[in-house]
This record gives C-alpha cells, structure tokens and sequence, in this order.
C-alpha cells in the first residue's frame, strides 16, 4: 500500500499549485479566489524515485460563501488522521500570519510527520524570509516555489527520505491498476455527490443544499462486492450563458475531461425534476464520445409520492424519458435513491457488464453477413449518375466499438443512412446497450477519378461534428466593439 501525504495550510498559500505541480497536471483548479478547493483530492505520484500518494485539501479557515466551513475542516481532518505524511504550506511572501500559529499549534502535537515548506520564495532575495518561520516551532522550514518548480527535490527527500514504503514501490514496478473508472455527470443539484459517499460507505464528499458544491473532478477509489473501481465525481454543469465565474468555466471543463477518461459514465438524472438542456447535451456528449453509459434516475422516493396527484411507474417513466433522450434510447437505467443507498450497487453491476460489451469482437465474415441483409433492406439514396457500392466491413477497434465500410464514395453516405445500419447491428450483435462508432472508408485507387481526400469519414449529422460541454474561454470575452479585428487581421474600428 502506498504511503500518502497530505497538504495542508491556510487559504491562497498555494496548495492546489504544489499538489498540481507534483502530481504534473492539472487536476486541482487554481484560482486567486480564496477557498476554492473543498473536497480531498487524490493522486497518485512518481517522482524523484519516490511513489505515494498526494492528498490536497480545502483551506483551514476559509470563510466560505455558501457556509461548508465545517464541511472542509472535516474533510482536513480526516487528511490529517489518515496521513503518513503532513506538509503544511505557508506564504513566504505574506510572512507568519496568526492563521498560521493557529494551524502550527494544531499540528504540532504531530511534529513527526510534518514537513514544513514555505511556499512562494520564486527569487533569491526572498530566501532570507524562510527563517521567520522557524518561530511556528516545526522544525527547520523548506523554501520553495510551487510556480517555478524549486525546491521540490528537497522537499520530497525530507518528505519520503524515512518511508522505506516510498522507495521501495518506487523500485518495483507494480502492475497497472485495473480499476473500472466510472464518472458520475450531471446537472448540479441532482445527487452525484451523494451518490458517491453512498458507494464509498463514508463522507467521502461535502453534500449540500448549495449547487456547485463540488468544483474539482474528484477520484474516489472504492473496494465493494461487485468490484473495484474508480469514481470520479464532477462538478455539476449549468447553461453556458448561465457560467457567471472562471470557477465554473475550469469546473466544467474537468468534467468533460473526466468523461473523456472514464470507461463508463453515469449519466444522474433528478426523477422529480424535468429533463433540461443540461441533460440533452451530457446524454449528447456521452453518445458521440462512444462511452457506455448508465442512466440513474436518482431521487426516485421523491417521485414515487407522486406527481400532480399521479404516481408513475417505472415502465411509464422510462417510455418519457426515451422520447427526451432519444439518443441514449439503448442504455440501460437505474432507479436509486442515494439518501437510503436504495439499488445504488446495481449502478456498479451495470458498469460491469457494459465494460465487458465494449471489449467484445466480431468475426469479419460475421459483420458482413449483416452488411449484406441490411443492405437487402433498405439502400443509400442514390446522389449523382451511380449507385453507393460497398465491398465489405469490419470491426476496427473496441472502446466503443468501431465498424470500417469500405464503399465507393464516403461523401455519399447520408447520416441517416449511418443511423439505421448502427441500430440494424446493435440489434444482431452483443452491443445491445452500448454506443458503437460507424465509420465509411472510401476506396483508393489512381484510376477513381474523384477520389476523395479524406479517406475514412463518419456520416453524421451537423451536430455531432464538434460536440462539447463548455466554450472555449477565449470566445466568452469579447473585444470592445471598437476593438475588434479588421478583415485584414488588424485591430480597427467597426464601420
């Protein structure tokens, strides 16, 4: 088991940037606003010949605006009590604040595992600050600079240097771990986080009344009966013309890249609630990336009271939720109820199972008897003098599973067309619930007069060609008008 390391300090010390710069990504949003991690963030790290884990936590007296103080200072604690290792991060710019006296006394009952680095001495003329903070009674301080990636080195080697742990998994090498990753995505408010703490068995996540509670993507590894696996709880989203602050703009870009990486996802819905815009387009999303995806219905106890007067069956909600999602009309749902942990393991079953399917292979010959009866079925509209011709088909990959037709002319093929031999195959192949990718490759040869430049393309429709949860940031803030570039590239005024 691999040690772990905590960090610790005050809010704006630059923890996140530590925790980011040592884990090298991004994972931890930074951002000048105060407070703005909350929940523990995991990570494993490999560096300097040492591996362990790396724990970032939420500010200690952080003044927060939606009141989790209590909140992120259990969600500290619990870093603290369960550490090898504490590094307790400081300003070296701002100096020893009383805030920080406070959080010394705290931890100095634990002196033995706190390593004390003072962060943010990025010239050498401020080297001589490191010493006042030899007053907070923790030992020799270590200067560093989490923006400039100094002193790390040394920080690491009085951090691990005594954990034979470290060293030793750091020389062995380990097999991968095969965990499932599943990433829990949704609208805010409709229980993700509960979710989660309900399949971790513990307060692994801080669950309030207040939407946007979660901000970061946030790996939660659990050990249950149906397996292990990964959960990634993200942040949830809102309309893009609603994102009011960069907080939610880098928030919800991690929760596309956490879709992205997952193996499957769980799409949460809220039963007692519409299906909104959001939905649509993480349903959308999910479809077009090719990931397996569960859908849960959470808060299905708040349903079953009724609604206007009515109570509606499962078999009910379902035919209404297909004619909103139609897109996700194979994956299969779930009913759950996170507060009581109600059917909340048959989400883990389900992940299984679809995970299975998308590794699954069929033969070529298998893939184009069924090219063949589709084709007896219906056909391509005929576009100019000749008729689509297709010469044969077969899987190309898994994670999702991807179908090469070889024809022709792929700039023939109409999406619809593309939409009806996915449904003809997912119905005669085991990728019944899943999303498969269907994919036209024209033929290549210097005889074919209007041979196309772009040989493998994907019939599909205008929407589906550039897909994504967020906009860019750069087109959120636009010029003044005065400003805005010329036709030539020049910065000129509008006519």
């Amino acid at each position: 088991m691999l040690p772990t390391i905590a960090i610790v300090g005050r809010p704006n010390v630059g923890k996140s940037s530590l925790f980011n710069r040592l884990a090298g990504q991004p994972i931890a949003i930074v951002d000048p606003t105060p407070g703005v991690t909350r929940d523990r963030l995991l990570h494993e790290v490999r560096r300097d010949g040492y591996r362990f884990e790396i724990i970032d936590t939420g500010g200690i007296g952080i003044v927060d605006e939606a009141k989790l103080e209590k909140d992120v200072y259990r969600q500290v604690e619990r870093a603290i009590g369960t550490a090898d290792r504490i590094i307790f991060v400081t300003d070296g710019r701002e100096g020893v604040q009383h805030l920080d006296r406070q959080i010394a006394d705290r931890l100095r009952p634990l002196r033995d595992r706190v390593i004390l680095a003072v962060n943010k001495l990025d010239h050498e003329s401020l080297d001589n600050e490191l010493f006042e903070f030899m007053s907070l009674g923790l030992g020799d301080p270590i200067g560093i600079s989490a923006a400039q990636g100094t002193g790390l080195h040394d920080l690491l080697e009085k951090t691990c240097g005594d954990l034979p742990s470290a060293l030793a998994s750091a020389q062995v090498e380990e097999p991968t771990d095969t965990r499932l990753r599943i990433c829990l995505a949704g609208r805010r408010n409709v229980g993700k986080s509960s979710l989660t703490n309900a399949l971790a068995g513990e307060e692994r996540m801080i669950v309030a009344d207040h939407p946007g509670t979660t901000r970061d993507a946030v790996d939660v590894p659990i050990d249950r009966p149906e397996g292990q696996f990964i959960l990634i709880d993200t942040a949830g989203l809102r309309k893009k013309n609603q994102i009011e602050q960069d907080l939610e703009f880098y928030a919800a870009c991690r929760t596309e890249r956490a879709i992205k990486r997952a193996d499957v996802v769980l799409l949460v819905l809220d039963a007692a609630d519409e299906i909104g815009m959001i939905d649509k387009k993480i349903a959308h999303f999910c479809e077009v990336e090719g990931k397996p995806t569960v859908i849960v219905i959470n808060k299905w106890d708040l349903a079953e009271k009724g609604v206007n007067g009515k109570i509606p069956s499962r078999a009910e909600y379902l035919t209404w939720l297909h004619d909103r999602l139609p897109g996700l009309r194979f994956a299969p749902a779930v009913f759950t109820c996170a507060l009581t942990g109600s059917h909340v393991g048959e989400m883990l079953t389900l992940a299984n199972e679809l995970a299975a399917e998308t590794r699954e292979r069929v033969s070529t010959s298998e893939v184009n008897t069924l090219l063949e009866a589709a084709l007896q079925r219906r056909r391509p509209k005929k576009v100019g003098s000749s008729q689509t011709r297709f010469y044969y088909a077969t899987q190309a990959s898994t994670l999702p599973p991807t179908f090469i037709f070889f024809v022709n002319r792929n700039d023939w093929i109409e999406p619809t067309f593309s939409r009806y031999l996915e449904s003809f195959l997912r119905e005669r192949l085991p990728f019944k619930r899943i999303p498969i990718r269907i994919l036209f490759k024209s033929r290549e040869s210097q005889f074919h007069e209007q041979l196309d430049k772009h040989h493998v393309v994907r019939a599909r429709h205008k929407a589906d060609r550039v897909v994504s949860l967020v906009v860019p940031k750069s087109s959120r803030t636009r010029p003044p008008r005065r400003f805005r570039k010329s036709k030539d590239g020049s910065d000129a005024p509008d006519a």
